[in-house]
């Protein structure tokens, strides 16, 4: 009896030896696993992440600015004070327009002009036109349109894409009859809104609203 007894201590002793060896590897299989499954999760984002968009350098504020010009014809000397008044506000070039040979008459001959639609030939002190993106254009009101040097100014420049702003001075009418010249000559122009330029403290608040304060 008590070799059966000893043969069974043994055997009983073995299987609970097993029973304890293998409850002890399966935590440590499972910490294993964990552990590798962590170390993955935390090297992804190193692995897949990609890299942030450095940020671009600002603008220069110089760039993409329209290049102005301030063309103008001037008879008695007022349209080219307001010439001058819209240059020193925008930064603009000036160029004059002038008639290529003085009238003999003006009275009847600027108004012959302007009746028949002549294009007198004119000098312009600027050599390329195609340089500016915004052009002003003035001129003193005659019979209440704009005197032919004007339309000479127009048709023998390419203002496609440009954008042309008319002002003008007058004695009496204001720029509104004289602006179809612009529509007319310059289809594929933007025009922008004109001003009659009589009162020089006019110009300032009118640049604003164009938005091209210098």
């Amino acid at each position: 009896m008590k070799t059966k007894r000893s043969l069974w201590a043994v055997i009983l002793s073995a299987a609970l030896s097993l029973v304890l060896a293998g409850c002890s590897s399966a935590p440590a299989e499972t910490l294993s696993t964990t552990s590798a499954a962590a170390t993955a999760q935390m090297a992804e984002p190193s692995q897949t992440s990609t890299a942030l968009p450095t940020e671009s350098a600002p603008e220069d504020i110089g760039e993409g600015k329209s290049k102005i010009l301030v063309a103008y014809f001037s008879h008695t000397g007022n349209t080219e004070e307001a010439a001058r008044k819209i240059a020193d506000y925008t930064g603009a070039d000036l160029a004059e327009i002038q008639r290529a040979e003085e009238y003999e008459n003006l009275q009847e001959e600027a108004e012959a002009e302007i009746l028949n639609g002549a294009h007198p030939d004119i000098t312009v002190s600027v050599d390329r036109i195609s340089d500016y993106d915004m052009i002003f254009v003035g001129y003193p009101i005659w019979w209440d349109e704009a005197p032919a040097m004007i339309v000479t100014f127009l048709a023998n420049n390419d203002f496609s894409g440009k954008t042309i702003i008319p002002f003008c001075t007058s004695a009496s009418d204001d720029i509104g009859n004289s602006l179809h010249i612009f529509s007319e000559l310059c289809p594929d122009a933007e025009i922008a809104e004109g001003l009659t330029a009589n009162d020089l403290n006019d110009i300032e608040p009118w640049i604003q609203r164009l938005g091209i304060m210098q």
